[in-house]
């Protein structure tokens, strides 16, 4: 083999393996892109993740299902593009931009990327930090509404989402109607003393 050849190919090696590394590196940036199993409406697939990984630390799955087992972050999405005006929308995509900014500067990397415990202060701080919702009766609010805060309108939703989902109607809360039946024909001999019981 002569020297020419020698160089060509070492050249080759070294270029063949510079290409390989770069291109594992470009499958595993795209590999951080979110990974849907739906489609969302309104949320670009990057919020769409972000917005699954908060409602799902709100509402983790323990012996109950979590956020996004219900499809809590697909409801939140819906209610979004269909419920909000387009300020109130405009409104939540700048919070969720601030929410990610916020958690880079505390914890170096966006939320999706955090630990679990990290993304649980993280949200913890959010929370103490968030303006309060102002009074409200029956879900009406009595004072002047204002815009919502971010965190407080996400929280909101999910809470909104996970709690009239089918499967927690239907298996986790219980509906104990009062004062109890109404039977209209019954022996007298039967309701004992259940007028003071």
């Amino acid at each position: 083999m002569q020297r020419r050849d020698v160089l060509k190919h070492t050249a080759l090696f070294f270029g063949y393996a510079v290409s390989v590394s770069a291109l594992s590196e470009t499958f595993v940036a795209c590999s951080k892109e979110a990974n849907l199993s739906w489609q969302p409406e309104f949320l670009t697939t990057n919020q769409a993740n972000t917005v699954a990984e908060i409602t799902e630390t709100i509402l983790p799955k323990t012996k109950t299902p979590g956020a996004k087992e219900l499809g809590v972050p697909q409801f939140v999405d819906k209610m979004l593009k269909d419920l909000l005006s387009e300020d109130e929308q405009k409104d939540f995509l700048a919070g969720l931009d601030t929410f990610e900014k916020a958690c880079k500067e505390a914890n170096g990397k966006s939320f999706v990327d955090c630990t679990p415990e990290q993304r649980t202060d993280f949200l913890l701080k959010q929370d103490k930090e968030a303006a309060k919702l102002p009074p409200s009766v029956w879900g009406i609010r009595l004072a002047a509404p204002g815009p919502t805060a971010f965190f407080r309108r996400l929280k909101e939703l999910t809470l909104l989402g996970y709690y009239t989902s089918e499967k927690v109607g239907k298996t986790l809360l219980g509906y104990d109607p009062l004062p109890g039946h109404y039977i209209a024909c019954m022996p007298l001999a039967q309701v004992g003393k259940a007028w003071n019981e």
